[in-house]
């Protein structure tokens, strides 16, 4: 009986042993990687991303494409979208290197044009419609998650135009 109370505990405390390491290796992960739970919380991002992306635009979301979405966007920057958004070579290998190791494993973020615009993937199209509010493009997330810039794109920060429908 002594012996089977002391197997017991033996494993209790292997057990409680493995939650801790659980939560300590959770508690490790970056924001941006915890966010795939469900969050819409992904920020903040790396400076150099922050600065040469979000000159021009919101920084995206990594976890909201796939990595082939990302390879396109880095691969041909040099014409994006009619501008030449080039970046320095070593900048352009730490916003890579970012943008791969968070982008998203899922199908439904993969691109569906050859641009590989995010605002084309099947995610994208299911959580805002197929066409914006009227007066904004989805190229301007701050028009409606108003606290975009900082990687913030939680439903408490949205603010949809009066009258604008998903799908409009």
């Amino acid at each position: 009986m002594k012996e089977k109370m002391g197997m017991v505990k033996v494993l209790d405390m292997q057990r409680s042993s493995r939650r801790l390491g659980w939560l300590m290796m959770l508690a490790g992960l970056p924001l941006a990687t915890m966010a795939h739970g469900g969050s819409h919380q992904y920020g903040p991002y790396p400076a150099s991303y922050a600065e040469e992306c979000g000159s021009c635009h919101v920084p995206y979301p990594p976890q909201r494409m796939t990595a082939a979405g990302w390879e396109t966007q880095m691969r041909t920057l040099k014409q994006h979208y009619g501008t030449d958004a080039s970046v320095e070579a070593a900048a352009n290998q730490a916003i890579t290197a970012y943008l791969l190791a968070n982008a998203s494993p899922k199908d439904k973020s993969a691109p569906a044009d050859p641009t590989a615009r995010m605002t084309k993937t099947r995610w994208f199209v299911k959580e805002h419609g197929a066409t914006p509010p009227k007066g904004l493009s989805f190229s301007n997330c701050t028009g409606c998650h108003t606290q975009a810039e900082k990687g913030d794109f939680d439903e408490r920060t949205l603010k949809t135009p009066t009258g604008w429908r998903h799908g409009d």
